[in-house]
């Protein structure tokens, strides 16, 4: 048996970060068997779709490098497989179940439909179809479709049984077919497929041999279970994830934006570490390993590794992580990636800073701060204390008696000596700025602090800064001194 797993979305908005977790278990599954991975888009509820959904999920995998194994053409180009445009495979199937007696033709109109739902609820009884067309004898329902009445296809379920299914990770699942309600198949236009028409069909077809979804569809896996039997073919084995909550405890929900996966890219999280962090939340490797390469997380991958409780999204965690992956990207590819962000998200910052800045300046600045972001949307900030033309005056800053500087004139004197330090230093390294400074500071009979601590502030203007070294060396000398100069 060849592995392979599928992610079906449906079309209706912005991914969820959730739904890649889903992918990215999916992939790992699949290559870890040398198998296929691919994509269905399921987008048989045409009332739900939105513009741009395809397309969003299309750019996901692309940008972040889990490409299905199957990629066949879609209005043009490449794309996922589209249920819309595998009609053809649905309807006869889900007829052959009528003339088989597993399902049957329903002529209810939505007028009376509505009215059974008022009533139930009256009733507080569970909304439930009450079989109103299930015995009508094969060959009239025949006639009546034959005559243009309009009709749905609905599962015949049998009653007064048990179910069981085993679950990957949950283990056994029993239900009861008589809480099963004879659901609709096949919609009125007599074309397009239910989303549980579709499903099975799909999987069978596409030879689907592992399904791994959020745990909130473990109540449609009777229907799936009951719906493949009438068909007469075997359902993929199921795998139902726990969910990714927030720090309150509660499931992130599609409908907020910021955990969608467009906004991760926003941030520019790197895809290496995403994937790294999401593969983490509910899935124990048995390592104390935290970052991991795509191929250690496909070779340590299990099925019956992945927890069967929720599992926290910390956004603490997934900025530590993806720190930890800058400070490691080769210092070209990161000042590629980080080009390719700023020109995409901060396009003003990029075109009138970042792009009119010497080349070498911006290296600079991108090597100093590969050891302090978190996330590229930081860089904007972190980075304006050396495209100003000038360090803000912070008076306040100078005095600072931890560094034994008590008074303004005490840092107004250590400037001057830096001044004169550095007006005869070379630039060319950090090391050629440090050795002569540290030298006349030892000779001036002053602490390092009382002369650092000045020099910093006024090289950068901020509380919190990179040091005074590293702050004249991204500079140069003449923007050093004089930053220098002005407070003087």
């Amino acid at each position: 048996m060849t592995v392979r797993t599928r992610l079906a979305p449906s079309p209706t908005g912005l991914l969820h970060i959730g739904s890649l977790r889903t992918a990215l278990f999916s992939y790992l599954w699949a290559k870890k068997n040398h198998g296929q991975y691919i994509v269905r888009i399921e987008d048989t509820d045409r009332t739900r779709l939105v513009e741009g959904s395809v397309e969003g999920i299309i750019k996901m995998h692309r940008e972040l490098g889990i490409l299905p194994d199957e990629w066949p053409h879609h209005d043009g180009g490449y794309g996922p497989y589209t249920q819309s445009e595998r009609l053809s495979e649905y309807a006869p199937r889900l007829r052959q179940m009528c003339e088989e007696g597993t399902g049957y033709y329903c002529f209810c109109t939505s007028e009376r439909l509505e009215a059974l739902k008022m009533e139930q609820e009256e009733l507080k009884l569970p909304p439930r179809y009450d079989g109103h067309c299930r015995h009508i004898p094969l060959e009239e329902a025949k006639e009546r479709v034959g005559t243009g009445e309009k009709y749905t296809i609905r599962l015949k379920v049998p009653k007064g049984e048990t179910i069981v299914f085993n679950d990957i990770i949950r283990g056994r699942i029993e239900f009861k077919t008589s809480e099963v309600d004879d659901q609709v198949l096949l919609k009125s236009d007599g074309e397009f497929p239910t989303y549980h028409g579709a499903i099975v069909i799909d999987d069978y077809l596409m030879k689907i041999t592992h399904v791994l979804r959020w745990e909130e569809w473990i109540s449609s896996i009777p229907k799936q279970v009951l719906t493949a039997r009438a068909l007469g073919i075997t359902l993929p084995e199921y795998g139902h994830l726990p969910n990714v909550l927030g720090a309150d405890g509660k499931k992130l929900s599609k409908r907020t934006g910021d955990v969608s996966v467009v906004e991760y890219i926003k941030k520019w999280y790197l895809p290496e570490a995403l994937l790294n962090f999401l593969a983490l939340l509910g899935w124990n490797p048995k390592t104390d390993q935290e970052i991991m390469t795509m191929e250690e997380m496909i070779e340590k991958f299990e099925l019956t590794d992945i927890h069967k409780s929720g599992a926290v999204l910390d956004p603490i965690k997934l900025d530590w992580m993806n720190g930890e992956y800058i400070k490691k990207l080769p210092h070209e590819e990161l000042h590629t990636r980080l080009s390719a962000y700023l020109k995409e998200y901060e396009s003003d910052f990029y075109e009138n800073t970042f792009s009119k800045a010497d080349f070498t300046l911006n290296s600079k600045i991108i090597t100093e701060l590969s050891l302090r972001m978190k996330r590229f949307e930081e860089y904007k900030d972190l980075s304006k204390i050396f495209y100003a033309l000038e360090a803000t005056i912070r008076r306040d800053l100078l005095v600072n008696p931890k560094m034994k500087i008590e008074s303004e004139n005490d840092a107004i004197d250590s400037l001057r000596l830096a001044y004169t330090i550095l007006s005869e230093a070379s630039f060319h390294t950090i090391d050629a700025i440090k050795t002569p400074l540290i030298d006349a500071i030892s000779e001036s009979g002053k602490k390092n602090g009382q002369v650092l601590w000045p020099l910093r502030v006024a090289l950068s203007g901020e509380e919190f800064s990179p040091g005074a070294f590293e702050m004249a060396y991204i500079l140069g000398k003449d923007q050093s001194l004089s930053r220098i100069k002005k407070y003087l």
